[in-house]
């Protein structure tokens, strides 16, 4: 599950005495699986066929029920996502149900059905963040790897449209064998946006709900993703790159821990939950199990059982006693997906991290000193 972006000390505080206390203070609601794009590396999407095989869509009643729960149980920071959370046909009135009862939303998008409607909804009521994906510099990315030609045309101008009118917006990316060579030019497009912006260059080899296997080819090289990762991180802190290339390769270079098996150190199952569309709640977006059926069970009777499921998850003692580990990103579901355990060391993940650290070095080698 992706970090919490807290908005100053009281947010950050709030979730780690909710954490201590297993309050369940953010939850992920993943309303539909369907998307009008079909991109290679989406591990949610279904078409209309393959989700009428699987089961239905949960209603706007379900979900505004289920919210009460949550509300109850303590939640407080939503994200809305999918699959393309707009397609949902009750969208409106689950989003406006959720923030009349105090929710802080934010929607995940790729941007394309949002017009001059979508925008004056969203600055009637205005979200924390819309999340918007952008997965190419063009039209022909676009086509290549997310089979939607229009996609780059329709997600500027919703960036744009939502911007005008002072919704907050963050531009998200992943990079793929498809868009890797579009990299500078996105970080371009991103800056000229004026908005805050991150793209992946690890990607998880997730397949979740979907009838094909993960395609591997969709995802980069651990060496190939690590040097996206440098070229996106020179670009990002531009006259501060060094400082913060230096800050990381300090960070590389920890004592060696204790070589037990310990607890996950995020979040999930402690303070975060995610439910998709089928109402099965996991304590991760990326992890099909644990999982619980919420709308049968009940909320505080799911929560308790993935909370006591994956209490029980243990991680790798070569990773616990690695010297990388304050800079390496790997977590539980990395592992469990990376080697279908959750004890299980990612080798993908630990020549992700050493490519890094060596291509950092080999920068700071070449740049001179301030």
């Amino acid at each position: 599950m992706e970090p919490m972006e807290y908005r100053g000390n009281v947010e950050r505080a709030m979730c780690e005495r909710a954490t201590q206390m297993h309050v369940p203070i953010n939850a992920i609601l993943e309303l539909t699986p369907l998307c009008n794009m079909n991109c290679d590396m989406c591990y949610v999407r279904l078409s209309p066929q393959e989700l009428a095989q699987r089961g239905r869509l949960r209603s706007g009643a379900e979900w505004m029920a289920l919210a009460q729960e949550l509300c109850r149980a303590g939640t407080l920071f939503v994200l809305l996502t999918g699959g393309e959370p707009l397609l949902h046909p009750d969208f409106r009135e689950i989003y406006t149900s959720l923030k009349r009862m105090g929710m802080v939303l934010t929607v995940n998008t790729n941007g394309t059905l949002i017009d001059e409607d979508w925008a004056d909804f969203f600055a009637r009521h205005l979200p924390r963040r819309v999340n918007i994906t952008l997965y190419g510099k063009d039209e022909e990315t676009y086509r290549r790897l997310c089979h939607y030609p229009d996609g780059y045309r329709r997600a500027r101008r919703a960036v744009k449209l939502l911007t005008e009118r002072h919704v907050d917006v963050k531009i998200n990316g992943s990079i793929t064998p498809e868009n890797v060579d579009d990299l500078d030019a996105l970080c371009s497009i991103v800056e000229d946006c004026n908005t805050a912006w991150k793209f992946d260059t690890y990607m998880y080899p997730a397949a979740r709900e979907r009838a094909a296997a993960f395609d591997m080819q969709s995802r980069l090289s651990p060496e190939r993703a690590a040097a996206a990762r440098v070229a996106g991180m020179r670009r990002r802190e531009k006259e501060q790159f060094r400082t913060a290339a230096s800050a990381f390769l300090a960070r590389a270079q920890a004592e060696p821990g204790e070589p037990v098996s310990a607890p996950p150190l995020c979040r999930a199952g402690r303070s975060s939950l995610v439910v998709n569309w089928q109402g099965m709640m996991r304590p991760c977006i990326m992890l099909s199990e644990p999982e619980a059926p919420v709308f049968e069970l009940g909320f505080a009777k799911a929560w308790g059982q993935i909370s006591s499921q994956f209490g029980d998850v243990r991680m790798s003692v070569r990773c616990g006693a690695c010297v990388r580990r304050d800079v390496c990103q790997t977590c539980a579901a990395c592992a469990y997906l990376e080697t279908g355990r959750f004890d299980g060391t990612p080798e993908y993940m630990c020549r992700y991290t050493e490519e890094t650290i060596r291509l950092l070095e080999e920068e700071l080698s070449h740049e001179p000193a301030l």
